[in-house]
């Protein structure tokens, strides 16, 4: 049998994950991991992510040099379908729990006698606390999904009794953040049907903006699942929303950055590089950043889009250059500057900068300590340094471990 086959027992290559086939044809040739990244012009922690099936190899120029290293005569029996999204961790599934029941229940006849327990005048403030909540919270999971879902059943039940009118525009944002919530907790096939119920609710509705802003929602939750789908959308949607209100004109941008991330996600970077282009001239058109419909857009949620895709690639250097043009000010969200210092954490742990990989974790606790326990790169990071087991950082380690609720985990 020849080098590039599997030997005798295994399964075919199309039913083991690229990761576990770069790990033993690499194993096979007795080469390091080291070796190997340093011959393709990459890092070992690259390989290692791509190994356990974390990255995707979604450069050619990459795929092809791996396939040379490891003497694989075939490049293409090197290319996957995209890692299936991460689910909920333990944590993260009990609060999903207290939002289930809300969504999943039927709209009509539950909501409606529901409904009576919150008034009409009472709800959408209610649903104003948990966006602010959401938005500048601490504890902004936790708090948020502790009275998000007798908003969200109010909402449901006043907009079934008084059927739609002022209400209906108040569900929709309701579901907005539901949609926000579902996502950063990685439940994403609920996060998925309350985006389409969104979407649902603008038919009717005489308001471009409110359709694009669900329009984005929907494209976000696709993203983790169906990427190419997540373009499509996305992009479909783009083409159709205005160009001279200044609402649209920022949701229009948004839509153009969750293309690129999706393209990314299929590996087409030059279609992600086009597209990232096309936001930093509609960004530019904005002349600063904008919130629409709850939706932000501008220079900032471009760079944390060049990061996130930089990231993505393996491509540390990337991050952290993007990273100097930011700086996660006390005045943004909370969840926007703790996504920031998780992506510089997960960005320096990858180059071996466990010093400065557990700074920006501290950082990202100060901002919002939940989001240290519900963000995946952030959980992912903080076990790397737990292996790493670097004695000078132990103090910092066992505060961020408990905060992370890891119990100790190597």
């Amino acid at each position: 049998m020849g080098d590039d086959r599997w030997s005798a027992g295994h399964a075919p290559h199309q039913a083991v994950p690229v990761g576990r086939r770069i790990e033993f044809r690499r194993t096979q040739r007795r080469l390091s991991r080291r070796a190997v990244a340093n011959l393709v012009g990459r890092s070992e922690e690259w390989l290692r992510l791509i190994e356990s099936g974390r990255l995707r190899l979604d450069s050619i120029e990459a795929t092809i040099r791996l396939a040379e290293v490891l003497q694989i005569a075939d490049f293409r029996e090197l290319i996957d379908r995209p890692v299936p999204p991460e689910r909920p961790t333990p944590a993260a599934a009990e609060l999903v729990s207290a939002l289930r029941p809300a969504i999943l229940d039927h709209p009509g006849l539950a909501d409606a006698m529901a409904a009576t327990d919150m008034p009409a005048t009472d709800w959408p403030a209610e649903l104003l606390r948990c966006e602010q909540l959401w938005s500048r919270s601490r504890d902004r999971f936790t708090q948020t999904a502790r009275f998000l879902p007798r908003v969200l059943v109010a909402a449901r039940g006043w907009h079934w009794r008084t059927g739609g009118g002022d209400t209906t525009e108040l569900l929709i944002g309701a579901y907005h953040l539901c949609r926000q919530v579902l996502s950063a907790m990685g439940a994403h096939d609920l996060a998925l049907l309350v985006a389409d119920r969104a979407v649902a609710a603008t038919s009717g509705q005489d308001r471009p903006a409110v359709l694009a802003a669900s329009a984005w929602h929907m494209s976000e939750a696709l993203l983790p699942l169906h990427p190419a789908a997540c373009r499509d959308f996305a992009l479909a949607t783009a083409q159709f929303v205005g160009q001279e209100l200044i609402d649209e004109i920022a949701l229009r941008g948004a839509l153009q950055l969750v293309a690129a991330k999706a393209a990314a996600t299929a590996a087409d970077s030059m279609a992600a590089d086009h597209l990232l282009t096309a936001a930093a001239r509609t960004a530019h058109r904005l002349e600063g950043a904008h919130v629409a419909c709850g939706v932000a857009f501008g220079p900032d949620e471009i760079a944390l889009t060049r990061m996130e895709i930089a990231l993505a690639a393996g491509d540390f250097d990337s991050v952290i250059a993007v990273a100097t043009g930011l700086d996660g000010a006390e005045s943004e969200p909370a969840g926007r500057r703790a996504r920031y210092h998780i992506l510089v954490a997960t960005a320096l742990a990858g180059r071996g900068d466990d010093v400065g990989a557990v700074y920006a974790l501290v950082r990202a606790a100060e901002a919002s300590p939940e989001d240290v326990r519900y963000d995946a790169d952030a959980v992912r990071t903080l076990k790397q340094l737990l292996r790493d087991d670097n004695r000078m950082l132990r103090r910092e380690l066992e505060r961020l471990t408990e905060l992370a609720d890891l119990g100790g985990a190597r």
